[in-house]
């Protein structure tokens, strides 16, 4: 009896020391295990993080090495033709004013931030000042205008000549007369009629004067957000001067019959191809079998891209499709390629650097 009472307390002792050895080689057996899940989720974690986005092609530079300097224009101004006939004077002080505005603005100084943010072209400071270098905005009037924009008007109409109306520009449609401007009655009201965005930044300090009661002419200005809803008013003469995209004026004066004339070049090319995720897109080359969206169908944007890809020796709807439909407007298209929906998107400035930031920042 004694016996059995030893052996059975030896074997309960003995259970008792291999307890903790037990458990701690079940800990290192579940160690591994859980190590391994912690990996497998980091680097899903790293897999599904959103890609940076970035700029692949300045199409500025793309079309320049084309076509030279300074021969891609997007914005202008155009002028009621009865307008300018009969108040030369007064075109020439606007002239004079627009051209030191955009001066102003093209400094970049603070002071000129702020006047594109208090004329409400640009919501942010911090967008303006990194978006202005992009946005090219210039001054070119009379005589200077011609060979600059017939080259852009030649390359867009080889592509598809409804870009600009079905008719190259006559020398009619460009204003060369010369008023003194220190002649000009600062009473007369003068309407003007500005796209918000890009096409209206030269202007942002004449808004500001009018803000603040510094205007030298009875100026009255205002930002409107579609071309359509100015169109009409500058070939009516309910407004004398408007800021539109260049093809869509030459379309206006083509179809109005020289209603309206072309009364300065206010902004060169302000377009870039964006890409989603990997930087692989290097020359226009590269766009071979891929899909660019753009933003809606008929307007500058798509006519230079397309003019672009043809001249690299792309034919449309073939090597590369142009997607004009899915997104009609550059703001829906901002927000698709900021989502990630896009992964090559055609857009001006400020739209690009609203769209990186938004898409980087994920």
């Amino acid at each position: 009896m004694k016996n059995k009472l030893f052996k059975l307390l030896t074997l309960t002792l003995a259970l008792l020391m291999l307890l903790p050895f037990a458990a701690a080689c079940k800990k290192q057996e579940e160690t591994p295990s859980q190590t391994s899940d912690d990996t497998e989720s980091t680097q899903a974690s790293e897999t599904t993080a959103p890609p940076k986005a970035g700029v692949s092609l300045d199409l500025t530079k793309e079309w320049e090495a084309l076509n030279g300097a300074n021969t891609l224009v997007q914005g202008c101004l155009v002028i009621n033709t009865k307008f300018a006939q009969e108040h030369p004077n007064e075109v020439a002080k606007f002239l004079e004013d627009y051209k030191a505005s955009v001066e102003t603005v093209k400094s970049g100084s603070e002071e000129a931030i702020n006047m594109i943010v208090n004329a409400g072209i640009l919501p942010k400071a911090a967008i303006a000042k990194k978006a202005l270098p992009g946005c090219n905005i210039c001054y070119i009037a009379g005589n200077d205008m011609k060979s600059v924009m017939n080259t852009f008007c030649e390359k867009i109409f080889n592509y598809d000549k409804t870009s600009i109306g079905g008719a190259m520009p006559t020398d009619a449609f460009y204003y060369t007369a010369s008023g003194d401007a220190s002649k000009a009655d600062s009473a007369l009201e003068m309407k003007v009629y500005a796209l918000n965005g890009t096409t209206a930044l030269g202007m942002a300090q004449m808004i500001d004067n009018v803000k603040n009661d510094k205007a030298t002419m009875n100026y009255n200005i205002s930002l409107h957000t579609a071309a359509d809803e100015i169109t009409g008013a500058i070939v009516k003469g309910e407004c004398a001067i408007a800021a539109l995209p260049t093809n869509v004026a030459v379309k206006l004066f083509n179809k109005s019959e020289g209603k309206l004339q072309l009364l300065a070049l206010n902004t060169l090319g302000v377009l870039y191809l964006l890409e989603n995720g990997d930087e692989t897109i290097d020359s226009l080359d590269d766009l071979k079998g891929k899909t660019i969206y753009l933003p809606g169908a008929g307007s500058n944007p798509e006519y230079i891209t397309a003019a672009l890809l043809t001249s690299a020796g792309l034919k449309i709807g073939e090597d590369v499709t142009l997607d004009t439909t899915t997104y009609n407007s550059p703001d829906a298209l901002q927000t698709a390629f900021a989502a990630g929906k896009a992964p090559l998107a055609v857009l001006p400035e400020p739209k690009v650097t609203v769209a990186l930031t938004a898409a980087n920042t994920q």
